[in-house]
């Protein structure tokens, strides 16, 4: 069972994947709403390939995130 998130940042950008949110924050980082992934980079990895998003495997967490989030909300 997932484990809610409630961000307390100021987010510019979000976007929903199967149920888990992904917020790019006003400080540029980004969280996800799910915390039962080992880390948000593998999160983001697992949302990109449930979103048939293909991402570079050298991209950052930042970069990761910015192009899934621009990617589910048609951007």
């Amino acid at each position: 069972m997932a484990t809610p998130v409630v961000t307390t940042k100021t987010y510019k950008e979000k976007a929903v994947i199967g149920g888990v949110t992904v917020w790019l924050n006003s400080d540029n980082s980004i969280e996800i709403s799910d915390t039962n992934y080992p880390s948000v980079k593998a999160g983001l990895r697992a949302l990109s390939e449930k979103a048939g998003f293909k991402y570079d495997p050298d991209w950052t967490v930042q970069q990761l995130g910015k192009k899934l989030i621009a990617f589910v909300n048609n951007k």
